[in-house]
């Protein structure tokens, strides 16, 4: 089997944020998706060993912070391969509070939601939200996975569903 043949799949550049009692934290995640339009559903995946996905089941509540292509791509590499049990990530990155929850300053839009199901994998979870608001904060394009690899050189962190080891 051809793993590569999963990054021709459409995949976005985000940042999911939430809570870790009272300080905002977050991970880079590439999985996540419109479920519905009414009512409005997103789903992320989380892997376990992601200290964001213990923060979302804490909280009961996630922020999606999409990326556009001129987004500051240090901030891939902060949420991505770095970890909130360890660092405080926002001190890096300049945030907003929507919906009293952490969004990054310099995504292109973003969506606030409160989880009302989740899927278990074996590596990750599946957070389904309901989404609380969501508003555009750039007319900037949202930054692709294929942008992030082909423009941006961007490597994909061992925790994230798309990783494939070189």
């Amino acid at each position: 089997m051809n793993k590569n043949a999963f990054r021709q799949l459409s995949y976005g550049v985000y940042v999911v944020s939430t809570w870790d009692k009272g300080r905002a934290t977050g991970c880079t995640a590439n999985s996540a998706m419109q479920i519905t339009s009414e009512p409005a559903t997103i789903a992320v995946s989380i892997n376990h060993d992601n200290y964001t996905n213990q923060c979302i089941q804490d909280t009961g509540k996630f922020a999606v912070s999409i990326l556009g292509e001129n987004s500051d791509p240090g901030i891939i590499g902060t949420f991505g391969f770095k970890s909130g049990r360890d660092s405080n990530k926002f001190n890096e990155v300049k945030q907003e509070l929507r919906e009293c929850m952490p969004v990054v300053a310099d995504a292109c839009a973003y969506a606030v939601c409160e989880v009302v199901d989740k899927m278990e994998t074996s590596t990750h979870t599946v957070f389904l939200g309901k989404v609380l608001d969501a508003d555009i904060l750039s007319a900037d394009d949202p930054m692709t996975y294929a942008y992030y690899h082909k423009v941006i050189k961007g490597k994909s962190p061992k925790n994230a569903p798309t990783y494939i080891a070189e």
